[in-house]
């Protein structure tokens, strides 16, 4: 028997499964737009997908003790609805789980993609053994997971650990999020891509863009390599960005004293050197008690945290029936 994690992003869809020894097997990826692009509504496409997978793996879905999956949302703990994705408009407002459960045959969770990886590095990764740690995790938006008292810490209605819009600047930056001076406004994909239109010009613009670069967010590409090859004014504000997310890092560390942060996700990867730059704000900036035993670091698991955390959301919830 066979549990299913899957983690559906803006551009890709990840899949893989958890076999009885706790090894993840079966990895996959797809196009998000194509998979969905299919017949019916999202529950329907990502029966055809699912269906197509054990195919491919060759398992039938009597093997198949549950199905996780992470989005990048909150999950309303009420409704069970997706909460505005705005990068996957058939998610929004939809009780996935409800209804591709029945389509499947077997129990669907849905969970928030960060707090999935949380709960994979928990169980499996670099948080093995801790009973306190945030997962934060620097991509387009700005997430985080936590794992408090050894379970997923999800709040009152599902949507704890939204700390990429903790404030920063109440007269900053307007957020996606329809607030004002949101953290990830500054220190992520989107922050990124706003200092790299004030840096850059529509030409410069336009011809990284012309190297077949897509996306709204791509020009964080431009700014982050720009910066590696020495552009003052990219190096300047990629260390500006990262010392912000150590503001924000040290926030969370002085609220939660945890034993660890983890520190990951596309951005990160792109600049590695902004967990010295994390790590040494919060040495500064944390309150003494809580900086003396936290250790911040990266994640063991990388892009396939997300997958464990959703498989062993499922094993957990069999478990506790």
């Amino acid at each position: 028997m066979i549990t299913i994690g899957m983690d559906i992003g803006g551009t890709k869809i990840a899949v893989g499964f958890l076999d009885e020894d706790g090894k993840l097997q079966g990895f996959k990826k797809a196009n998000t737009a194509k998979v969905f692009a299919q017949k019916g509504d999202a529950a329907e496409a990502l029966q055809l997908f699912l269906g197509d997978y054990f195919s491919e793996i060759g398992i039938s879905r009597d093997q198949v003790q549950g199905v996780g999956i992470g989005v990048p949302a909150v999950l309303d703990s009420h409704t069970q609805e997706v909460v505005s994705t705005p990068y996957i408009p058939k998610l929004n407002n939809y009780p996935l789980g409800l209804l591709l459960a029945p389509r499947l045959g077997v129990p669907v969770i849905v969970e928030n993609d960060v707090n999935l990886i949380a709960v994979g590095e928990h169980h499996y990764g670099r948080g093995k053994g801790l009973t306190d740690f945030a997962c934060v995790f620097v991509g387009t938006g700005l997430g985080c997971g936590l794992i408090l008292n050894n379970r997923l810490y999800t709040g009152a209605d599902g949507a704890a650990a939204e700390f990429g819009h903790l404030i920063y600047d109440h007269q900053g930056r307007k957020c996606g999020c329809g607030a004002t001076g949101c953290f990830e406004a500054y220190c992520s994909g989107v922050g990124l891509t706003h200092d790299a239109k004030q840096i850059f010009s529509q030409a410069e613009i336009e011809a990284f863009y012309a190297k077949g670069k897509k996306g709204e967010y791509a020009l964080a590409e431009l700014l982050i390599k720009s910066a590696r090859m020495g552009h003052p004014q990219a190096q300047e504000a990629i260390e500006e960005a990262f010392f912000i997310l150590g503001l924000a890092v040290t926030d969370l560390v002085n609220l939660i004293n945890p034993q660890l942060v983890i520190l990951g996700g596309g951005i990160v990867n792109g600049w590695p050197e902004a967990l010295d730059i994390v790590r040494d704000v919060v040495q500064k900036k944390a309150r003494s008690v809580t900086k003396k035993r936290v250790v911040i670091d990266y994640p063991i698991l990388k892009d396939k945290a997300g997958l464990y955390g959703a498989a062993s959301l499922v094993n957990l919830s069999l478990e506790n029936k």
